[in-house]
């Protein structure tokens, strides 16, 4: 059993906190936010608070050292959507002092918690090697948001300890409902896969990298899909939190985009609990 830190319990986090000590390992969090640190002390979780950008960087590492920690998982969000302006930097700075702290600290491995949002808008099948820092910053395809988050990757891949980095497709669940994002879209298309990842799935795959994944970046992404369009319709169809007919369907385009392929987390020994993305709703 490991003695792990998870940095960000929040919606994700604090059940793979949940689910990690039930499995036996000793598990501390970090919290932004005073009343999310006592929320998850109410979930009988230890946290500690912990703001990003770090003011004194001896103050992570010594929590790692003090904890005697073995493995850092990073569930943190980029938040480039709350700035006015995005500090695009801000994301990896922020990982650089995660993984110089995690070194210092003493900590055997990080688990990065990333995002195919890293690959750009090509309609192809997407694997691992598809998306890296020193391709992005020579390819037009890539976005500033993908160089950005795959800048904060190369930052983990260069710490100098054992990494694994899972880039999640869309994470949804009950209370997460894919329906609640309709609203949000300015189209959906009938040619581009709905990439998506139960929350379930994530934390089983997390769970799972703790051993099985060393070095590496993986793909975690429900196995099977269908169009945006047709996802987004049965979502509303589907939900109960938001009504099919409160809500109008964005434009239906026709515009093809990757669909993410996650074979190799199923040859690392992952069996999605969902196989399909209409499963999830």
């Amino acid at each position: 059993m490991a003695s792990i830190l998870i940095v960000g319990a929040g919606w994700l986090g604090r059940p793979l906190a949940k689910q990690l000590s039930t499995l036996g390992h000793q598990v501390s969090v970090t919290n932004s936010q005073q009343n999310s640190v006592l929320l998850s002390q109410q979930y009988g979780l230890q946290s500690s608070l912990i703001q990003l950008p770090l003011t004194h960087s001896t103050t992570f590492s010594a929590l790692i050292n003090s904890l005697n920690i073995d493995i850092v998982i990073g569930c943190i969000t980029p938040g480039f959507r709350r700035q006015q302006t995005p500090d695009w930097d801000s994301y990896a700075n922020n990982w650089q002092q995660i993984c110089d702290g995690a070194a210092r600290g003493g900590a055997k491995k990080i688990i990065m918690v990333s995002s195919t949002a890293v690959y750009p808008s090509i309609a192809k099948e997407m694997v691992e090697q598809d998306a890296h820092f020193n391709l992005a910053r020579e390819d037009v395809h890539f976005s500033q948001k993908s160089i950005a988050l795959l800048k904060a990757e190369q930052v983990v891949m260069d710490c100098g300890i054992n990494f694994a980095i899972i880039r999640c497709s869309g994470l949804v669940d009950d209370k997460r409902h894919p329906s609640r994002f309709v609203s949000r879209l300015k189209s959906i298309s009938t040619q581009a896969p709905a990439n998506m990842l139960h929350k379930r799935d994530a934390i089983g795959f997390i769970t799972l990298a703790l051993d099985a994944v060393n070095h590496q970046v993986v793909n975690v992404s429900t196995p099977n899909t269908c169009d945006k369009a047709t996802f987004y319709t049965a979502a509303l169809k589907e939900s109960k939190v938001t009504p099919a007919s409160s809500v109008a369907l964005p434009t239906i385009v026709h515009t093809p985009d990757k669909k993410i392929d996650s074979s190799l987390s199923q040859q690392l020994g992952y069996q999605y609990l969902y196989q399909h993305s209409l499963d999830l709703l």
